[in-house]
């Protein structure tokens, strides 16, 4: 007989804790509880959204450097040619004086011939004229 003594001694501490977590839950489940839980449950939502944000702004962040470190290849790659291109230009300048400054030396030798020339014609021409009377 104890023991059924036991065993409803058992059976109804259990249904005093089966009590006592429904009487909980109903306690729960007041407006200010559900409230709480709406609210924590946003929290938790809006934390996952910012996380995602967030990791977003990171992805976007490696992307921009990544464009600016090519954009920035390429303009070292413009600058060099531009340079190139300058060389070659001041290459092209001086080569054409070069050949211009060159024919014109070779005219103006050319010429000072032609006038030792005809000087020495004339000078030839005076003489032969003082000689005949």
């Amino acid at each position: 007989m104890a023991e059924h003594g036991t065993k409803c001694q058992v059976v109804i501490a259990s249904l005093l804790v089966f009590a006592l977590a429904v009487g909980a839950c109903r306690r729960e489940t007041t407006p200010d509880a559900r409230q709480a839980r709406l609210i924590a449950a946003e929290s938790m939502q809006l934390k996952e959204q910012l996380a995602d944000l967030e990791h977003q702004i990171d992805r976007l962040k490696a992307e921009h450097a990544h464009q600016i470190g090519q954009r920035d290849k390429q303009l070292a790659a413009s600058r060099q040619r531009i340079e190139t291109l300058e060389k070659d230009l001041r290459k092209g300048i001086a080569a054409r004086v070069d050949n211009v400054t060159a024919t014109v030396v070779d005219e103006n030798a050319r010429l000072r011939r032609d006038i030792q020339q005809l000087r020495a014609e004339i000078e030839e021409l005076k003489a032969r004229g003082a000689q005949t009377p």
